[in-house]
């Protein structure tokens, strides 16, 4: 049997984690403890666009497609990672490198994250590229998240530093979200399997 090595790409999410601005502050609460009731629940308050997490259609688009109409094979396969400012589009599952979230439990300063320009998200979109992940909170501009959901391309973002483990290599890419209903986006497990 062939060993794979799998390396996660998702940030955790915990009170206090950085957000972007104009979102809902996460908290992760106990809401039960053993104590009380001999069994312990969690309280989950947090915006579909904290953490690592995915940006489908609805997000930008008005009448676009929200998450539970995307098939879960939109969030897998094989993908290819690269450096910030050296994008080549092969595989249907591009990964960007920026170094962005080398420090995310400090937050960011927005003027100074790492992003896509337009060009590079028509290029993906002409190499039918399905999903397009970033280690940094936004993938770009208004109009850079328009030109990719309405092409039907994903957007993960907030991918961690590991990331950075990828460029180079192929591998296969998975990022599947909660299932909720209605929604522009939710958390995802991002990992990679090489």
């Amino acid at each position: 049997m062939v060993e794979r090595k799998i390396i996660d790409l998702s940030l955790q999410i915990e009170e206090g984690m950085p957000f972007y601005p104009g979102d809902p502050e996460p908290h992760v609460r106990k809401f039960i403890d053993y104590k009380d009731k001999g069994y312990m629940v969690h309280e989950l308050n947090i915006g579909t666009h904290t953490g690592t997490h995915v940006d489908v259609p609805a997000h930008f688009i008005p009448g676009g497609k929200t998450l539970e109409k995307i098939g879960i094979e939109q969030f897998i396969g094989e993908g290819q990672a690269f450096n910030y400012n050296e994008v080549d589009p092969s595989t249907e599952i591009v990964i960007i490198y920026t170094g962005t979230n080398k420090q995310w439990k400090k937050g960011w300063k927005m003027d100074n994250i790492k992003v896509i320009d337009e060009e590079l998200a028509m290029k993906l979109v002409r190499s039918k590229v399905k999903l397009v992940g970033i280690d940094s909170p936004s993938i770009g501009s208004s109009e850079v998240h328009r030109i990719l959901l309405s092409n039907n391309t994903v957007i993960v973002e907030n991918l961690s530093d590991t990331t950075s483990l990828l460029v180079g290599k192929k591998f296969t890419f998975y990022a599947v979200p909660i299932l909720v209903s209605g929604v522009d986006g939710a958390q995802a497990r991002a990992f990679a399997v090489l």
